[in-house]
């Protein structure tokens, strides 16, 4: 889970500079249709492209991951074009509150009360780097919000139904759906790449495939709940990352947020350890 954070991170720092240019649907599209070209490449290479991989065990609900990815992936690549990596991903930490409440209810995974405390802080967090009042000015801050809901029920679905199939089905079930509703949607905002480009629309592919695959694996081997707070992570990613390539810095709110969401994820750890422990 440490690993995919910091790919994501580069992922979004790649859309990122690359909003600039291309419309968003247009880096979705380069996304998604990489990551199923080399994982195809990789099937073939490593001769599991067979029936057990192709077929997967609950259908519906692969495809269902994949769409909510799609949406997640989607609503991130708009979220970033309007504002700072750090900001985008202290609202997304909203994310492991909607992940233990349906952890809970869907998956039934028991969560003490002591780490749903710790939660509910860094939501607290979260609210303070949305600033509400600032919805009627921004209203774009909608995109990180539903990136981190998108992202909350794939964890969820992801933990359902990736112990049904193997990895490789998971990752091929996600790459697919988005790539077919992407495909159709560059239709009408296609517009010629440039060739210093090409290379980062490469990288989206590439770091998105690897990154998804360290999640399914993370969220195959320990609860979502667990795991989620291992996200928290990218805080520090998306701060160096946003400094470094784009000039950004948090404001004073995205500091105090990020600072009660560490809080709280740290916290999660130590509960964690403290409970296996005893």
């Amino acid at each position: 889970m440490l690993f995919a954070a910091a790919l994501f991170v580069a992922m979004d720092s790649v859309a990122k500079y690359l909003g600039q240019y291309y419309a968003t649907s247009q880096l979705v599209w380069a996304r998604y249709s990489v990551h199923l070209l080399v994982l195809f490449g990789y099937l073939i290479v490593s001769k599991n492209l067979n029936r057990r991989t192709l077929i997967s065990n609950a259908p519906l609900g692969q495809l269902l991951r994949g769409f909510l990815l799609l949406g997640s992936t989607a609503f991130s690549y708009l979220a970033v074009r309007e504002f700072p990596l750090t900001q985008v991903y202290v609202i997304n930490f909203s994310s492991p509150i909607i992940v233990t409440v349906f952890a809970i209810i869907i998956l039934k995974e028991h969560v003490g009360l002591g780490r749903i405390l710790a939660i509910l802080s860094g939501f607290l967090g979260v609210i303070v780097a949305i600033e509400p009042g600032r919805m009627f000015v921004e209203p774009a801050l909608i995109y990180p919000i539903l990136m981190a809901v998108c992202f909350a029920f794939y964890q969820i679905t992801t933990r359902h139904f990736g112990n049904q199939d193997s990895a490789l089905t998971s990752l091929l079930y996600t790459a697919a759906a988005g790539g077919v509703v992407s495909t159709f949607l560059i239709l009408f905002v296609w517009q010629p790449i440039a060739y210093t480009h090409i290379a980062y629309f490469l990288a989206l592919g590439l770091l998105g495939a690897t990154s998804h695959f360290l999640l399914i694996m993370a969220l195959r081997f320990a609860p979502a709940a667990q795991v989620s707070p291992f996200l928290y992570s990218q805080i520090l990613w998306a701060t160096v990352s946003g400094y470094l390539f784009f000039g950004d810095l948090p404001d004073s709110s995205s500091f105090v947020g990020a600072a009660l969401v560490v809080g709280a994820g740290l916290y999660l750890i130590v509960w964690d350890r403290g409970s296996t422990t005893k």
